[in-house]
């Protein structure tokens, strides 16, 4: 639910008062000029939050933002979210003015649990709108002691100010060709290494084209369906995923 009309939105807070929730801004922090990681503090003692599950935030009367917590403590009544503030849309507009003490309501996570459980070797494919969801997704693979590798692809200065975000991730210039250059990291990779991977679970996320092209070089190089997940956060010329 991207966009509706104020009083929609008013009526649904209402009817659905059990499933939102009032947050405060705990801290923020500019990891780069686009990327902001903000903490909230609330109280939502009953929720099992999933990683892969997305919050949705109404940043104005009529327009509504999901996104995807990078932590999450339902005891200490915590969460982090990392925001690519990507344009001048209401979304980007209101998480960059967003101040410690500032006071929100959040629809609480809702979705189903992404991480495959079983797998010993996963592996990240997106771009900057990405970087909470694999943070969730990284920790969740280094408790269980398995392992990860994958490729972000960003703009000339991402890759240069998005370094030391803790992921250990290749990162690739994005192109007109949308995953032009993350198909060619991916053809360079070890055999060695390959052998490995092939068999693990890959997640694909972010622009919409860039996921489609990525995904048929997988399927290309024998990658089953089931073993490739897939979520669009975004298109171009489209508002609002």
């Amino acid at each position: 639910m991207p966009t509706a009309p104020k009083f929609i939105g008013d009526f649904l807070e209402f009817a659905f008062s059990n499933r939102i929730c009032k947050v405060s801004v705990v801290s923020t922090e500019m990891i780069s000029k686009k990327v902001k990681a903000i903490i909230f503090k609330g109280t939502f003692p009953n929720v099992k939050f999933k990683i892969g599950q997305a919050i949705i935030i109404r940043v104005d009367n009529r327009n509504y933002r999901n996104y995807t917590p990078s932590k999450w403590d339902s005891e200490l009544g915590t969460f982090e979210v990392i925001f690519h503030i990507h344009g001048n849309g209401p979304g980007s507009h209101f998480i960059n003015n967003l101040q410690t003490g500032d006071q929100l309501t959040i629809g609480l996570p809702r979705g189903f649990n992404i991480y495959k459980q079983e797998a010993k070797h996963h592996f990240f494919f997106g771009d900057e709108t990405c970087i909470s969801v694999f943070k969730s997704l990284k920790d969740k693979v280094n408790g269980d002691e398995n392992n990860y590798l994958g490729i972000l692809e960003m703009d000339d200065i991402s890759i240069q100010e998005l370094k030391n975000t803790g992921l250990m991730l290749d990162m690739v210039p994005k192109s007109i060709n949308k995953a032009e250059y993350a198909i060619d990291s991916l053809r360079n990779l070890d055999v060695k290494i390959w052998d490995l991977w092939k068999n693990g679970y890959f997640y694909l996320m972010g622009n919409a084209k860039s996921i489609q092209t990525f995904r048929k070089a997988l399927k290309e190089k024998g990658i089953q369906s089931n073993n490739i997940y897939t979520q669009p956060f975004w298109a171009d010329g489209k508002v609002g995923l």
